[in-house]
């Protein structure tokens, strides 16, 4: 555990909110009774720069040791169109190298538009695999200075790096940056894409934390981050992706120090730090109560969606025992139970099978919440009340929606 910010240096970190013992999000139970490790899950703000940040992470091997998928094979990204055609603007169909590219969808997205010079680096073997059944030039582990010299040493600098949804997950920013500086030509762009934590921070959402994204990062906090390391940010994108995106165009400057504007974040942010422990305790109560009320009214309640942030919203609210059970549309999941509170996952037709009237708790991406409904509503008629638990929809404002005694 460290007590210094991983981003400013600063030695003065306040507690966020500590979510006591939590499993791992992504390991899924097989049984009931399965002996499931528990980790402390504790998140700190930065008052010198504002970014929000787990200091003791879970080791890496212990993390990531039993990965065996990709997230491109399952998760529509929608708004990759929009990031390649910003990125192509400002390189002219120049070489790209992405950080952190998984099954290489994303570089097999730029080879379709006509920037053909590609390549990757990913850690994820699993994933590497099928970025070589692509045909694409991916190396397979971790991004190191070492690895950066000898592709650059094999076949030179490239006009654009791009790091989708993969800072939030590191550790070690000064060695990312090193890297990218390594790997990318004196006037060359930077294209970072990242979970927006400003409206969770904001409403106290706890599902937005997870136990991989060791930071945090806002759109005030991602700006100055980049002015540090010496980019300049040319162009700022929002996107209804995962809970919320924001997605920055920056041009190397080779000019460091943010100017204060870390300072400034972090004073733009400290009044949402401050309250957002007690505004995810009132959420988190006014919710068991509601769902207690609904319950002995005669409803069901049961959750859709076992993705990462549904299990940590369920363990970290001690929602189990007020759920009677959850459903997934991926068939890898259904059988298994979510991790730390034991829910068995079901497919979502079991819902048809018992039409009493259903509470269903959305805990799908925003992005996803008009298309689930619609099936939802299918199944159950009139029978079924359905709200969202997940931000950037007003979750506060989603408890209106239980059953009123």
């Amino acid at each position: 555990m460290t007590k210094n910010c991983r981003l400013c240096g600063g030695g003065k970190l306040q507690p966020l909110i500590d979510l006591g013992p939590m499993p791992i999000a992504h390991r899924l139970a097989s049984r009931v009774d399965g002996d499931t490790p528990l980790y402390p899950f504790r998140v700190f703000f930065c008052p010198g720069c504002g970014l929000s940040q787990i200091t003791d992470p879970i080791d890496p091997e212990i993390l990531y040791g039993d990965y065996n998928y990709c997230f491109s094979e399952w998760k529509s990204q929608p708004h990759m169109a929009n990031e390649i055609e910003v990125i192509g603007a400002a390189i002219d169909g120049a070489a790209v190298f992405e950080v952190g590219c998984n099954d290489g969808m994303f570089l097999n997205a730029l080879k379709e538009v006509g920037i053909s010079d590609v390549t990757g680096v990913e850690p994820n073997p699993y994933a590497v695999a099928h970025a070589h059944e692509r045909g694409l030039n991916v190396h397979e582990g971790m991004l190191t200075l070492e690895l950066s010299h000898e592709i650059v040493a094999r076949r030179g600098k490239f006009k654009a790096v791009a790091a989708r949804q993969v800072l939030e997950h590191l550790q070690d920013l000064d060695g990312f940056f090193d890297c990218v500086d390594v790997l990318l030509d004196d006037d060359g762009h930077l294209f970072i894409d990242i979970p927006d934590f400003g409206t969770a921070l904001k409403m106290g959402d706890v599902s937005a934390l997870w136990e991989e994204h060791v930071s945090y990062f806002t759109s005030e906090v991602i700006t100055a981050t980049l002015v540090h390391y010496g980019y300049e940010p040319e162009e700022e994108l929002r996107y209804n992706f995962s809970g919320g995106t924001v997605a920055v165009l920056a041009k190397r400057t080779g000019k460091a120090g943010n100017g204060g504007k870390f300072a400034r974040a972090a004073a733009d942010l400290a009044e949402d730090a401050g309250s957002y422990h007690s505004k995810a305790d009132e959420y988190g109560k006014a919710l068991r109560e509601g769902l207690s009320k609904a319950s002995e009214a005669g409803f069901r309640i049961v959750i859709y969606g076992v993705g990462a942030r549904s299990c940590v919203l369920v363990n970290g609210l001690s929602l189990g025992s007020h759920i009677d059970f959850v459903v997934d549309d991926q068939e890898e999941r259904q059988g298994k139970f979510m991790p730390g509170c034991s829910l068995e996952i079901r497919p979502p037709w079991v819902l048809a099978e018992d039409l009493r009237p259903t509470v269903c708790l959305l805990a799908v991406n925003n992005e996803n919440d008009a298309k689930v409904t619609v099936r939802v509503k299918t199944l159950l008629g009139d029978q079924v009340i359905v709200l969202t638990l997940l931000s950037p929809a007003d979750i506060h404002k989603e408890l209106d929606r239980l059953p009123q005694a």
